[in-house]
């Protein structure tokens, strides 16, 4: 009986042992849906431009509604939050937009760097699906 239990852990253990191994040389990082593309390009669509144009014209505006209106639902309580209104702040955040750099494009996600007063931050855009795009973060 020691036998029969001890045959079936090997044949256990080689079936794992070669699944390893298979799946080991299958999966390299080059090839992994997760791992990021070197030297991959992005572009900039339509809609995602015209986003950008109204978000500098709103930032531009002062008006922190005006903002807002172009946020998703979903996030407008945190933007509102982050946006203090002040006319200093709007009016770099909206200069920022306008040298943006595009560092990831996406069919529901985008995201921009920008630099306000020689800091790096970065400013995305999600679309649900629906061909919409609205402000996520800033």
């Amino acid at each position: 009986m020691n036998k029969a239990c001890t045959k079936a852990g090997g044949w256990l253990f080689t079936f794992l042992f070669l699944a390893s191994l298979i799946l080991w040389n299958m999966c390299s990082k080059k090839q992994s849906p997760n791992a990021p593309s070197e030297g991959a390009t992005f572009e900039e669509t339509s809609s995602m431009a015209a986003l950008s144009d109204s978000l500098i014209v709103a930032f531009q505006s002062g008006d922190k509604e005006r903002v807002l209106a172009l946020t998703d639902p979903e996030y407008r309580a945190v933007c509102e939050v982050e946006l203090d209104g002040t006319q200093a702040t709007m009016a770099a955040v909206s200069q920022a937009l306008k040298e943006r750099r595009l560092v990831f494009a996406g069919a529901l996600y985008v995201e921009y760097e920008v630099m306000i007063n020689g800091d790096q931050y970065s400013i995305a855009y999600g679309n649900c699906g629906d061909g919409h795009w609205h402000l996520l973060r800033f």
